[in-house]
């Protein structure tokens, strides 16, 4: 038998559900609590100042308390803080490294990671430094997101001199990074394979603030290429994509 406090939280889950709030006869039955003890739950719930009753429908619902704890708590942490479960899940799916990129000053700086491959090869650089855009996933899923210009202007800052401390597939001029960051346009992410690093693919999406539009981050994943064949690549870019956008959920409710 679930306690008060088990009961209260899966009242709490079940109205989060449903905006348009949920009557006590309906909430005794689906989560089969005896009307008469699902009143005095909601009573207390009421009168502690987390839900409501609607004045036309009779229907409970959330009041805003559980969302301003929810950004009181977010603007406690730190950015890694914040988004490490989102990369500590991600990672256990793919088995990969999952690095999360700050953008800052039109650069890519990763700041956090998770690593979820247990054994053999390992893909695993220190976080910290900043990523090259014309040669790393989270480059071109960044250069994908920009204007024209912006895109042109960046292109001319990072050069192609570098290109030859990189992988044999690094853009050697502006027409083949032209190709590869229309190609992340048209695929929804970033891809490369034997760009970076000989040997290393990768695949990034840029994160968008909400609030702005603006380029916030990006998430990636990355591993050896003997593993992140073109399939599993495939089998993994929903789940990139979901992560992104629970990142930006989670942006929209906060003060980043």
């Amino acid at each position: 038998m679930l306690s008060n406090n088990d009961r209260t939280l899966t009242v709490l889950e079940a109205l989060l559900k449903d905006v348009n709030g949920c009557a006590l006869s309906q909430l005794s039955t689906d989560l089969d609590i005896p009307k008469s003890a699902m009143h005095r739950l909601l009573s207390s719930m009421k009168d502690m100042g987390y839900i409501y009753q609607d004045e036309l429908s009779q229907h409970y619902k959330l009041t805003l308390k559980i969302a301003s704890m929810g950004l009181t708590y977010l603007s406690s942490r730190s950015i890694t803080e914040t988004f490490q479960p989102l990369l500590n899940q991600l990672a256990e799916e793919s088995a990969e490294l999952v690095r999360l990129g700050l953008i800052e000053n039109e650069n890519i700086i990763w700041i956090a990671k998770a690593q979820g491959s247990k054994s053999g090869l390992k893909y695993d650089p220190d976080s910290g430094s900043v990523a090259y855009l014309p040669a790393s996933s989270c480059g071109l899923t960044y250069l994908s997101a920009l204007n024209e210009a912006d895109f042109l202007r960046l292109a001319e800052r990072e050069g192609f001199e570098k290109a030859n401390l990189f992988g044999p597939n690094t853009p050697k001029n502006l027409e083949e990074l032209k190709v590869l960051v229309q190609a992340s346009k048209d695929r929804g992410y970033g891809l490369i394979q034997d760009t970076y690093e000989l040997g290393m693919t990768a695949m990034a999406k840029v994160i968008l603030n909400p609030h702005t539009g603006i380029p916030f981050g990006t998430v990636s994943i990355a591993g050896p290429s003997v593993r992140l064949n073109e399939k599993r690549v495939e089998e993994l870019a929903p789940a990139l994509l979901e992560t992104v956008e629970k990142v930006s959920q989670i942006i929209h409710l906060s003060q980043y």
